[in-house]
């Protein structure tokens, strides 16, 4: 009797044995079998592109000729200026990597000034304008991380042709344009207003190297993300 009873017994524990084991393995399949599903989602190369966006910056500010400037010594009491109110627009492409690309034009002051010529007032205007290739992206990669105030500065750089215009008042008004091979580099910040607008800061310097003009321009500029896909 007492035998059949501990028979009986080692089989109870046995089966009790065998059920916290199969019950202990299900949890450990399942694990498995979610990381196997994670190294193939891994493995899996993933094809899709994008979001693709067009951007327009339009922005004005003041500008500086910050190269020699000569004057003819006949003109007298001579009124320089060097400084202008520039304006520029910008239309850049922001594809799904860093490096932007993008075309820019405007109107830039380079200098003016007055005087007199033999007793007779005269005035001279020079300005530039720019159609420039542009290159842009932003400093974010520089912290590592995309959540930084590096994000929301850029450095942009672009080469082009200037159309410089020169106005000449003395007797009557002589107009001529010279075209001129020439750079730009700026940088930026940028800060978010709305879901489809920011405000910007931008220091930018102008040259068009073949007429050896040159300014540097201060810019607030309105950011506009026109359309995405």
């Amino acid at each position: 009797m007492i035998y059949r009873r501990l028979q009986t017994t080692s089989w109870v524990v046995l089966l009790l044995l065998l059920s916290l084991a199969v019950q202990a393995q299900r949890p450990s399949s399942a694990r498995r079998q979610r990381r196997l599903q994670a190294i193939e989602a891994d493995t899996l190369t993933d094809t899709r592109r994008g979001p693709y966006t067009v951007v327009v910056t339009a922005g004005g500010g003041l500008s500086y000729y910050s190269t020699h400037l000569g004057v003819p010594a006949a003109i007298e009491q001579t009124r320089l200026s060097r400084f202008g109110t520039p304006s520029s627009l910008r239309v850049m492409w922001y594809p799904d990597h860093r490096l932007r690309v993008g075309l820019e034009t405007g109107w830039t002051t380079m200098y003016s000034y007055r005087g007199q010529v033999a007793g007779e007032n005269t005035h001279v205007y020079v300005s530039a304008v720019p159609i420039l290739v542009v290159f842009s992206m932003p400093l974010g990669w520089l912290t590592g991380t995309d959540r930084s105030i590096a994000r929301r500065m850029a450095i942009t750089a672009g080469t082009g042709l200037y159309v410089n215009h020169s106005r000449l008042d003395y007797l009557g008004t002589v107009m001529t344009n010279t075209n001129s091979l020439g750079w730009m580099a700026a940088a930026s910040y940028t800060y978010p207003i709305g879901r489809r607008f920011r405000i910007a800061g931008e220091l930018k310097w102008f040259d068009a190297v073949a007429v050896e003009n040159a300014a540097f321009t201060a810019e607030l500029q309105l950011v506009w993300r026109a359309f995405s896909w």
